[in-house]
């Protein structure tokens, strides 16, 4: 079996702070070289309406990217519960203990349980991006994702602002709203309070602006509870 492991170095979006835990993006077979196999991405059904634009795309063209995102894949769908006590020794024999981290930077849900290492750690900021309303919403209607453990539904035009909300009241839900410019927000009885500033209306790329300095997606400020993000 494999073990799951964090990426403690960051990277130049989510800056050099904050933890990362990814798996493997999309709903295809991707070929690891490495393990000479092919691996199912985790986002299924998920997938749609975003895979062609996916952020991860273009880090996939380097094979370690995506065999340690394999490797977390395979582990995650073999033994939850060890994905759990490998990620929390991590963090236990770090000697600089992350105060961020951020899960499934690529990838997206596909065992609500692993959202269990947030309980484990409650001086750390958890968050999470998510589309897989399937697993999400009951989880946080019935009180099952740790408080600290922010949750953002992803939306896509019409695609996720029904089910964001059903979960609104909850303090540590907020909304990740993707805005081309072509689908009327305000009309769908959503207010986008505050952009991601990492990215221009154009796509362009701040590097000055990274995750860990912003915070918008992970505090619990009144005034970020909607925020969108240019296409990119």
């Amino acid at each position: 079996m494999y073990k799951s492991k964090w990426n403690k170095k960051g990277n130049i979006k989510v800056g050099t702070t904050m933890w990362t835990y990814s798996t493997l993006k999309g709903n295809e077979p991707i070929y690891i070289k490495a393990l000479d196999a092919y691996v199912v991405g985790t986002c299924g059904k998920h997938c749609d309406g975003c895979s062609g634009k996916c952020y991860v795309n273009k880090s996939y063209r380097y094979d370690s990217v995506k065999l340690g995102h394999a490797r977390n894949t395979i582990a995650m769908r073999e033994d939850v519960k060890q994905v759990i006590e490998d990620l929390h020794q991590q963090i236990e024999r770090a000697k600089n203990k992350p105060l961020i981290c951020r899960m499934n930077q690529s990838g997206e849900i596909e065992n609500i349980e692993v959202l269990d290492i947030a309980k484990l750690h409650p001086e750390i900021q958890f968050f999470i991006y998510t589309k897989n309303f399937d697993a999400i919403i009951p989880a946080l209607l019935n009180g099952e994702i740790p408080g600290n453990m922010t949750v953002l539904i992803s939306i896509w035009h019409e695609y996720g602002i029904k089910e964001f909300n059903k979960v609104k009241h909850l303090p540590n839900v907020k909304a990740f709203v993707y805005d081309d410019q072509t689908f009327n927000y305000a009309d769908a009885g959503l207010d986008i309070q505050t952009y991601c500033k990492a990215y221009d209306i154009d796509g362009k790329m701040n590097h000055e602006i990274t995750c860990d300095k912003c915070r918008k997606c992970f505090d619990r400020l009144g005034c970020h509870k909607v925020v969108g993000c240019y296409d990119h």
